[in-house]
């Protein structure tokens, strides 16, 4: 009388109700969540499968199944321990057996635990989908906020180039009459800390009679006579300026170039070639 093993029977039933449902070993394992190589071993009698996946073996074939579970009259030696420890004996296995037999079991105990965690319901997806909205919402809200803030400002407070101005203050000539030499004198200096040094400043002169928009270079002063104190002096008969009224001014430019015309704005004196100088 022949006696068979668990892992025996349940090969014959494998292949006996898989090809009486006219399927191939790879649907069958799709259809139970089962690598191909782990049914292979089960329906060859290598290994028997793990918990998880006998259950999925009697939803899917049904009762007939559990005619591996029933025991014979008469058992095997080898069959009293397979029951006993509800799986095959390895220490009678060939080293290269046991190795492959190892790897099968570890590979269907870490699917079954992949299998078993523990999944959100369609509600508490959906909450999450509706608080990840609502977020999704409000820092779309913030970065708009914070570009019309920014737009606004702009607009209210639009931004300039900035440049540099020296600046200037006026010393000399103080009164209102003056002979035929002026002597010119005022401060130039850079307006902020880090700025460019003062390079020369621009004594000018404009007469009744002269064309307005050019203005004569009375004098040039280039070099500070002390603590960014610029002076020349500029003679009103060799500039051929007649007498009666004249506007001065001046204007200041730094080494790079900048410039601050008139930053003391204009002055009036009356010229009068007999008063002393």
């Amino acid at each position: 009388m022949e006696y068979l093993t668990k892992k025996e029977k349940l090969s014959r039933v494998l292949i006996r109700e898989r090809k009486r449902r006219d399927l191939s070993q790879q649907e069958v394992a799709n259809a139970i969540d089962a690598s191909l190589r782990n049914y292979q071993r089960w329906e060859s009698g290598e290994t028997f499968p793990q918990p998880y996946y006998w259950l999925k073996l009697q939803d899917f074939f049904g009762e007939c199944i559990n005619e591996v579970t029933v025991f014979d009259v008469q058992e095997h030696p080898l069959q009293d321990r397979l029951l006993a420890g509800d799986q095959e004996d390895t220490g009678a296995v060939p080293p290269q057996e046991r190795q492959d037999y190892q790897s099968s079991e570890a590979d269907e105990g870490n699917a079954e635990k992949a299998n078993y965690r523990p999944r959100m319901s369609p509600t508490s997806q959906r909450k999450i989908k509706h608080k990840l909205l609502i977020l999704s919402t409000i820092l779309l809200i913030l970065i708009l906020v914070v570009v019309g803030i920014e737009l606004l400002l702009h607009i209210t407070n639009p931004s300039h180039p900035t440049t540099i101005k020296p600046g200037g203050a006026w010393i000399s000539p103080g009164g209102k009459t003056i002979g035929d030499v002026i002597p010119f004198a005022a401060y130039a200096y850079p307006t902020h800390p880090g700025e460019p040094e003062i390079d020369h400043v621009n004594f000018t002169i404009y007469w009744q009679g002269q064309d307005p928009r050019t203005w004569l270079i009375a004098c040039v002063a280039r070099t500070p006579i002390r603590n960014d104190i610029f002076a020349c002096n500029a003679n009103l008969r060799q500039l051929g300026a007649p007498a009666g009224k004249i506007i001065i001014s001046f204007d200041v430019y730094d080494r790079q170039g900048n410039k601050n015309l008139a930053p003391n704005g204009e002055h009036t004196l009356i010229y009068s070639p007999t008063a002393s100088s």
